[in-house]
């Protein structure tokens, strides 16, 4: 008997170290349920990537046999992409960057301004240098950008 519960405990150790990995959502319990049913948490979370590349390796894992709703399915990838991807600056539009990095309307607006004037930014530096920025902001915020 006592051999059955050790198994039993360690995944349930497994679960609850995964589940301090993400953040608090509504989303977070279908993420675990689902994505973990395969994998690892840390698989799926090694890679950020934009809301296309969560949409793309949630279909990949449609294909390989992952069993949700469309609308399971559509909620890890917004929860995902908010908690866990990156904003590819010189291709997102001004919501998509407003909402991947949490700034304000004004801000991502002038982001794309910037870009369509300046052409697209090479690195932190140069998106630092568009007008109302904060780059204490964009600096704690840098594993979510991108430049390609």
């Amino acid at each position: 008997m006592t051999l059955k519960l050790i198994p039993f405990g360690l995944a349930a150790l497994c679960i609850l170290s995964a589940q301090d990995k993400l953040p608090e959502a509504p989303a977070k319990n279908t993420v675990l349920t689902v994505c973990t049913g395969c994998h690892d948490l840390d698989t799926v979370l090694e890679t950020r990537h934009t809301k296309e590349g969560w949409k793309d390796t949630v279909d990949k894992m449609v294909d390989r046999g992952a069993t949700a709703s469309d609308e399971e399915f559509s909620a890890i990838v917004e929860y995902l992409t908010k908690y866990f991807g990156v904003t590819a600056v010189n291709k997102a539009s001004a919501k998509e960057i407003e909402d991947g990095l949490g700034i304000s309307a004004e801000q991502a607006k002038a982001i794309v301004e910037y870009r369509t004037a300046n052409g697209n930014f090479k690195d932190i530096e140069s998106l630092k240098k568009v007008p109302g920025l904060d780059a204490k902001l964009l600096d704690a915020r840098k594993d979510r950008i991108v430049f390609n």
